[in-house]
């Protein structure tokens, strides 16, 4: 499975949400981070209580969805399409 771009997660998250401030502010939303490692590329998001109904939602979306990050922790990390995120250089 190819991984989908972060607008498209974004898209996403607005939808679930009931929001269109995920694809207004991209990675300077509320409870958005981001992590690249290689060409690795990882968005982070405060699930605001409810994670594995986001998970879910996700995955049903065809997004790569890790569920074993951070266990019983509020924040999903999701695999997207490379892009120069935080760490991108390193």
């Amino acid at each position: 499975m190819a991984r989908k771009s972060k607008k498209k997660l974004f898209e996403a998250l607005d939808q679930f949400f009931g929001t269109d401030a995920y694809s207004k502010n991209g990675l300077n939303a509320k409870g958005i981070s981001d992590e690249t490692y290689g060409r690795d590329s990882q968005i982070y998001i405060d699930c605001q209580g409810r994670r594995k109904e986001l998970e879910s939602f996700l995955q049903m979306n065809d997004f790569m969805v890790n569920t074993s990050y951070g266990k019983g922790g509020d924040y999903a990390e999701v695999g997207v399409s490379y892009f120069k995120g935080y760490h991108w250089n390193v």
